[in-house]
């Protein structure tokens, strides 16, 4: 396993990364090769057709090799009556570890209905 130097990582200026990334995917994340991505703000936004049906998210990637499937609490956010869609949101602070050339992938589940397009957005920064 490739070892992180963690302390040249980080900027002269306390508390920003040295290398900042931000992406926004649809249903998934590229994470760059030859590089670690540490995420510390995740967002997802899903829909479900019919209206009214139960909906669950997962955010899934690769840590140290390993496959990881991290449940992510939805909350309600609005229908769209002209398509038939609930839309469903998250928001949470989260420190993932996700390897190099990998990619983070968000899924949905739902046991009456469809899922519809599903977003996942990260933020953090590059080791």
């Amino acid at each position: 396993m490739e070892k992180v130097d963690v302390v040249s990582a980080v900027a002269s200026v306390p508390g920003l990364p040295a290398n900042p990334f931000g992406a926004t995917g649809s249903p998934s994340i590229a994470v760059p090769a030859g590089r670690h991505l540490v995420v510390e703000t995740l967002s997802v936004q899903l829909d479900v057709s019919p209206p009214g049906s139960q909906l669950e998210a997962f955010v899934n990637y690769t840590c140290g090799g390993n496959n990881v499937s991290l449940f992510v609490p939805l909350t309600f956010a609005y229908a769209q009556s002209s398509n038939g869609y609930d839309f469903y949101a998250a928001l949470q602070a989260v420190r993932l570890y996700a390897d190099p050339g990998t990619f983070i992938v968000v899924t949905g589940y739902s046991p009456g209905g469809s899922t519809g397009t599903l977003f996942v957005t990260v933020s953090g920064y590059l080791i």
